[in-house]
């Protein structure tokens, strides 16, 4: 489901990071306070290396049941090991069992669960009624309109908050500009609405899919910009990203290999002079049944 690698998901997290909307995510913790103000049940859908509840936890700050679902049995246990790291930075302590994970912090216990689920085919098989909310990120863009459809059926029958952070909106600006920016970022694009596994994908569309399904079901929608900033010292971001856009590329239109190999290096020497930046447009957005 996610494709990505442990290694990969460890390079953004910064910079999804300093992208994440605060004021949507304290939107978000409030909301879960009012709803269930002495413990909260979270479903994390494409969870890769626990990101979220390493963000959202200590912001929530009760009692929390969290439930980690990814199909990538690396990324599982990725998790584990992510969560345990960042609870020995945090001086919290820290239980592994098996697929779960305890966290002590303070006066609140922090439980997360890894389980592995293939939300293309399973997405039935979670239990929304028996959680408080669901959050999810980088995810949306991938599935598609009537998987979208059926996973916002789904929320609007329990009545439950969503978060989903850093889904792409199909901006990206590099600095300075290049004359095959627009082929590879063309191909790009088309490559965004690619079947990911879940038929036909959104990509930029996606969180305007989402907000107008869910607005109509009387659901309060915010979303703001979250954009990633990848600076001319990012050296290593720039060229993953400058790579993967000519990977895309070509997969998309292998005529356009010469303009592509050109372009490349260009951008491997800007990048070696800390010459480039980089701006890729995410979305976020809170979505609170009509009840909060």
């Amino acid at each position: 489901m996610s494709g990505f690698s442990a290694d990969w998901l460890r390079l953004r997290e910064p910079f999804d990071a300093a992208a994440r909307d605060r004021e949507l995510t304290l939107g978000f913790a409030a909301a879960l306070k009012h709803r269930q103000p002495e413990q909260c049940r979270i479903i994390d859908l494409a969870a890769g290396s626990g990101a979220n509840f390493r963000v959202l936890a200590p912001l929530l700050n009760v009692d929390q049941d969290w439930l980690l679902v990814d199909c990538d049995p690396a990324l599982l246990n990725a998790q584990a090991e992510e969560i345990v790291h960042w609870s020995q930075r945090e001086t919290w302590r820290c239980e592994k069992l098996n697929q779960s994970i305890t966290v002590h912090a303070g006066m609140s216990t922090w439980r997360a669960h890894a389980w592995s689920l293939d939300l293309a085919q399973t997405l039935d098989q979670l239990d929304f009624t028996a959680c408080d909310a669901v959050t999810t990120t980088a995810f949306l863009d991938i599935v598609s309109a009537d998987w979208i459809e059926t996973f916002c059926q789904r929320l609007v029958r329990s009545q439950l908050p969503l978060l989903a952070t850093l889904t792409v909106d199909g901006r990206r600006v590099w600095t300075p500009g290049h004359p095959s920016d627009a082929l590879i970022e063309a191909a790009f694009r088309r490559h965004q609405t690619r079947n990911k596994g879940f038929g036909p994908a959104l990509g930029p569309l996606a969180t305007t899919q989402i907000a107008n399904r869910l607005s109509a079901a009387g659901y309060t929608v915010t979303t703001m910009s979250s954009d990633w900033h990848v600076g001319t010292m990012d050296r290593e971001m720039l060229r993953r990203m400058a790579e993967e856009s000519v990977a895309v590329a070509l997969e998309t239109d292998p005529s356009a290999a010469a303009l592509c190999d050109d372009w490349l290096a260009q951008r491997a020497t800007q990048i070696d002079a800390g010459a480039l930046t980089l701006n890729i447009g995410h979305i976020d957005l809170l979505a609170l049944p009509s009840a909060q």
